[in-house]
This record gives C-alpha cells, sequence and structure tokens, in this order.
C-alpha cells in the first residue's frame, strides 16, 4: 500500500505523519532537545543486586541506574555489561534493559546472541522456507529475523547486509572498552528515520519543512536507498499538505478519550501507569437480539481499536472491554478480527484472549512513551486528574498559524493559564510584532488571532 511521509517541526517538536489512503496511519512524536533512549545501546556498570527481582541494576550514564532482568546470566557488582534499553524512564519507574542486543537494518533484525533463523509472521510459509534457505549456511552463533521486506532483496543483498550488521556490533564491542565510565554507545535513530526504514518499499513521498531534516534523510538514503532520495521534497509551508490529510484533525482525535464509531457507538481510551484500558459502548440496537447488537459493535470497535493503538504508539498491557457477548465463537470472531486488523503491526502485538470476566487481554511492544503522554500535561484544575496539550505542542500550533498570516501586527487571546508561558516562550522566537490578551472566553486548549 503506497504512503507518504510528512514532517512538520519547530524549535522544539517535530511531528511525523505516515499517510496512507490519504488519511494517517502512524504519527510520531519527537522533542528536538531529548536523548532517544530507547533501542539505545550502553555501555553500563552494574552498580546492585536485586535477588528479590531476580536481575541487577546498571548504571549507564543517564542520572538513574536502570534495571537489567537476569535470565541466566550471573554478574557481579563492578561487572561491565553493554545493554539496549526496552523501556525509557517514566514517572516512578525507571529504565527497563535488556543484554540480547538487536541491531535492525533494511532487510533484516541482527541478534548478536541469538541462535535462530526466523522470518517475519507476515510472510507466507513457501517465502519463508526460501529466505530462509539463502542464509541458512550463513549463520554462526548468532541470530536473524528475516523482515518482510526481505522478499525484495537479492541473495547477495541479504548476505551483504548480515555482514554489514556483523560489523557493527564488532564496533559496538570495541567502543565499549575504549570506554572509561557508562554511557551511550550507539543513540537509536530519529523518530522520522525510522518510520523511513520501517516502510521504505511502500514510500511514494517524503516532504518536510525543515532543511535539516531533508539534508538528514537525503544522508540516510544515499546508502540505505538512493532511489528514494528523488522522493524526498522540501516544501517550506506545509499548510496544503495539512489540509489534505487533516494532519491536525488525526493529531486532536489521538489525544482524544472519547472515539465515536460510525454505528452510534463509541469506546473510551485511559492510560495508567500499569497498562491501557479501553471500553467499547454500545449505540442504537439495530439488529434481532443482544448478541447480534453486541458483535455488530464490537467487530466495529475492533477497527478503530487496532487504528488508535497504532496511532498512538501505545505499548505495554492492554486490556479491552468489549460489549457481553455469551457465545464462544463470537468472541472467537472478534480475536480473529482483532489480528486481521494489525496486518501491518501482527509482530509487535500479543493477543492473549479473553478472561473470565470478558475482558480481552493483549501487549504490544513499548516503543517510548506513547503520544498522549508526550504532547499533554497535567490540567491544572482538576490536580492532574486530566490532561491538557503540552505548552510545547500548543506553542508549535500557534506557531505554524502564524506562519500563513499575511499580517505583521497581531493579536493572540489566549486563556489566563496560557498568558505567561507562551507569552515569554513566543518572544523568544522571531515574532517581535505579537500582542498577547487574557481571555476568559479562550478554552486552555484553545486560542484565537486577530488582526490589529
Amino acid at each position: 500500500m503506497p504512503k507518504r511521509l510528512v514532517i512538520l517541526s519547530d524549535d522544539s517538536l517535530v511531528l511525523s505523519f505516515l499517510v496512507k489512503e490519504d488519511s494517517v496511519h502512524k504519527m510520531c512524536v519527537e522533542e528536538k532537545s531529548a536523548k532517544r533512549l530507547t533501542d539505545s545501546i550502553f555501555k553500563g556498570k552494574v552498580k546492585r543486586l536485586a535477588k528479590g527481582m531476580d536481575g541487577v541494576f546498571v548504571d549507564i550514564g543517564i542520572g538513574k541506574d536502570a534495571f537489567l532482568p537476569l535470565k541466566g546470566e550471573k554478574y557481579r557488582v563492578g561487572d561491565s555489561v553493554i545493554v539496549q534499553m526496552v523501556r525509557e524512564p517514566e514517572g516512578e519507574k525507571g529504565a527497563k534493559l535488556t543484554t540480547n542486543i538487536k541491531l535492525i537494518g533494511k532487510y533484516m533484525v541482527y541478534f548478536p546472541k541469538g541462535k535462530e533463523l526466523k522470518c517475519s509472521s507476515k510472510l507466507k510459509v513457501e517465502e519463508k522456507e526460501k529466505l530462509c534457505s539463502l542464509l541458512a549456511g550463513e549463520i554462526e552463533e548468532e541470530g536473524v529475523i528475516l523482515r518482510s521486506s526481505a522478499t525484495k532483496a537479492k541473495p547477495e543483498d541479504l548476505k551483504e547486509e548480515l555482514k554489514k550488521l556483523r560489523g557493527l556490533w564488532q564496533w559496538v564491542q570495541k567502543r565499549a572498552k575504549t570506554l572509561k565510565k557508562p554511557q551511550l554507545i550507539l543513540e537509536e535513530l530519529p523518530s522520522y528515520i525510522k518510520l523511513l526504514r520501517d516502510h521504505w518499499y511502500q514510500i511514494e513521498e517524503i516532504i518536510s519543512d525543515n532543511p535539516l531534516i531533508w539534508n538528514e534523510i537525503t544522508s540516510f538514503l544515499e546508502e540505505f536507498e538512493p532511489d528514494l532520495i528523488k522522493r524526498n521534497i522540501y516544501v517550506k509551508d506545509l499548510t496544503p499538505y495539512i489540509q489534505k490529510y487533516r494532519l491536525y484533525d488525526s493529531l486532536r482525535l489521538a489525544l482524544s478519550r472519547v472515539v465515536w464509531l460510525k454505528g452510534g457507538g463509541y469506546i473510551t481510551i485511559e492510560e495508567t501507569e500499569a497498562f491501557t484500558i479501553i471500553d467499547v459502548n454500545s449505540g442504537d440496537p439495530t439488529g434481532s437480539c443482544h448478541e447480534e447488537n453486541a458483535l455488530k459493535t464490537n467487530l466495529e470497535a475492533v477497527k478503530e481499536i487496532a487504528r488508535h493503538i497504532i496511532l498512538r504508539d501505545l505499548g505495554g498491557i492492554i486490556l479491552i472491554d468489549f460489549i457481553d457477548m455469551e457465545k464462544a465463537e463470537s468472541r472467537e470472531l472478534i480475536i480473529k478480527s482483532m489480528k486481521s486488523a494489525f496486518e501491518e503491526d501482527i509482530c509487535n502485538i500479543t493477543i492473549h484472549g479473553f478472561t473470565k470476566l470478558g475482558i480481552l487481554e493483549m501487549s504490544r511492544r513499548r516503543t517510548g512513551r506513547s503520544i498522549t503522554k508526550l504532547l499533554t500535561e497535567p490540567c491544572p484544575y482538576c490536580s492532574g486528574k486530566g490532561c491538557i496539550k503540552s505548552s510545547t505542542l500548543f506553542l508549535f500550533e500557534i506557531e505554524r498559524e502564524l506562519r500563513s498570516q499575511p499580517y505583521k501586527s497581531l493579536e493572540i487571546h489566549v486563556s489566563p493559564l496560557r498568558y505567561k508561558t507562551l507569552k515569554g516562550l513566543l518572544q523568544k522566537r522571531s515574532f517581535t510584532s505579537i500582542r498577547f490578551k487574557k481571555s476568559h472566553q479562550i478554552d486552555i486548549n484553545g486560542f484565537s488571532i486577530s488582526h490589529e
């Protein structure tokens, strides 16, 4: 399925939108000043043992020790170890690490400590057998998962990438030996580069509004996929793309607690520190009985749930409270439909089935903080029980609106709770002829602009 990558940026944020069939399929958010931690590789030093937790705490140079579960490994305090972060620190939870390093390439995922040659579950059986036979004699004491993109590769391309990833791992090991203290060895790629790496063979166009990002993408593509360079376009004003693909509508939808279904039902999405809860609620009954109505609404909800899990980048444990269904075949149909809805994301999810209480349990590989957690902050009205747009996102929206205004002297009306923060932030930018006014009629997430 052809896709486009649209990248919007300002001094603080980079928003990447993967567009499929003229609607946003996936969204990534990156703060320019933040270090990319998840999937980055570090040299660590064991600081203390946690026998009751079957793990150790490791100093990796980020200021707070990270937890490394032990899986048959034994370490002593003071030991050096090469680790990869699988979950970044969040709230009271520290980072989580693994020693099972993975290096992701164009056609494969390489595990220096693995022992298996496997293929993506997206591939057909005959495709898996053919691809595995190409590398069967090349694998030593290591592991490889061939990605679905491997079907686009020549046999020599696969062997060359395997050699390259081995070389990268050797560089990581040498680099770790030269470092005297715990610190970052290899930082993960920016989110927009990762989207290119994962969807390169489907990308029709790459559009960005920042010449530095455009140049970074071009440099990456020179080695990764030169044929895509001519599709990498710099556009100063992305307003036509924002309107055509309704990018801001998708952003607002991704931050909404309630999502309405076409049949009149709706779902609510609540993120907690431990897991995400999704509740399905019915609309107007149209079937002949409760079971028929419940199944119809639940099947409609499945598509929206899968869409929002991917769109919001929800990870960890996810619990879904579907409308009660009595028949086992109805529940099986829901599970089958859920797997189908995650066709492009199937490698990242595990569906555990329905509990005795009728809750569908599933989990998705966590890749970092979700869109909601990145772009919202605690609401000052309710002591943090709710969320509002973060100041960086709010400023991002105002700045983009100002860029499209032909007038030099403007007046911006904002909620009193936004006034001081936004006035200070915006005056540091190039917009000097802007006046701010407090307005109790403006919602805390909104603003209005008038011409003086």
